[in-house]
């Protein structure tokens, strides 16, 4: 069963004891599982891998994320639609749960998912049975499903917004842990990273030590993102730790732009201010450009556009 995992993908041998393990005892049995964890974590690679160990394996895989249902169109998307069904329907359309007939559904964000057609989800799990929208027809699907969330399903049960009956219902479950607990993975995951977009690029010792050093808040989705940073930023065929550094610093500044509202936004500086900041910041580094950086908050490549900016050189 293992070979059949490790066919497509290398990264078995770096997942932990814990979740090989229960990927060899479920992947291959018929019943529903539920994978808990943060996100980018690798929620979506176990579930792959549970569809590649078991008898569904040449059957298809259909993923589908339930954080982009809206609630008024959740069942066709789940169930498929007729023509005429709603405004806007042209054609009849299968849904994901007759698409995965035959195969395995993975539904991420499965907390997600709308109370409306909660109750709809369940009678199928029940009865492997379902109705397209605008439809009185029963057909059916023996899809097996494999579901994702990174909420708190218990806090949703209580509150009445998830239904304790539809988690009820399924067969398994795992917790996958998130990257800081499982950094003997990331030097395997850098090495992929690399062969797999043809970079020839090598890491020095610091660059991987700050790499395995760090919190990883964003997870494996997270250290990729940096590693592509530094792919497009290193120079002389090397990736040092300076440069991990600023695609970290990269990374949180976007997740920390993106999360904040435009009116909060502070105020623009001055281009003295800007220059006097500079000045400080290199001052205080003893000119390395890098720290100083860091020390502002801000992109080494920032900082180098200040510096031809306001004159090159500012400290010798």
């Amino acid at each position: 069963m293992k070979e059949r995992a490790t066919r497509w993908n290398e990264e078995w041998n770096d997942l932990p004891e814990e979740m090989r393990r229960f990927a060899t005892r479920v992947g291959p049995t018929e019943d529903h599982v539920l994978i808990l964890g943060p996100p980018g974590s690798g929620k979506g690679y176990l579930a792959r891998i549970l569809h590649e160990l078991s008898p569904r394996a040449e059957g298809p895989f259909v993923p589908k994320n339930c954080g982009v249902f809206t609630a008024s169109l959740a069942e066709a998307q789940l169930f498929g639609h007729m023509r005429g069904a709603y405004t806007g329907a042209t054609d009849s359309k299968p849904g994901v749960v007759e698409a995965a007939e035959g195969g395995t559904l993975f539904l991420d964000e499965f907390g997600a998912l709308p109370p409306t057609v909660q109750a709809m989800f369940l009678n199928f799990l029940e009865t492997r049975q379902f109705n397209r929208m605008g439809s009185t027809s029963i057909r059916e699907s023996d899809a097996r499903l494999i579901a994702a969330t990174n909420r708190d399903l218990g806090a949703a049960i209580a509150e009445g917004k998830f239904r304790e009956d539809l988690v009820a219902r399924l067969s398994f479950y795992y917790e996958v842990p998130p990257l800081r607990e499982r950094r003997g993975e990331i030097a395997g995951i850098v090495d992929r990273y690399l062969r797999a977009n043809g970079v020839r690029l090598e890491l020095t010792g610091n660059a991987m030590l700050r790499l395995r050093s760090y919190e990883w808040p964003g997870n494996i989705r997270q250290l990729l993102h940096v590693l592509r940073y530094c792919t497009r930023f290193a120079e002389d065929g090397l990736i040092g730790a300076d440069l991990v550094e600023d695609g970290i610093l990269n990374q949180q500044i976007v997740a920390k732009g993106s999360s904040e509202e435009v009116a909060t936004r502070p105020v623009p500086k001055s281009d003295e201010e800007m220059k006097r900041e500079l000045v400080e910041a290199l001052e205080a580094t003893g000119g390395n450009k890098s720290a100083a950086a860091r020390l502002m908050g801000i992109h080494r490549s920032t900082l180098y556009r200040r510096l031809e900016r306001f004159g090159g050189r500012l400290v010798d």
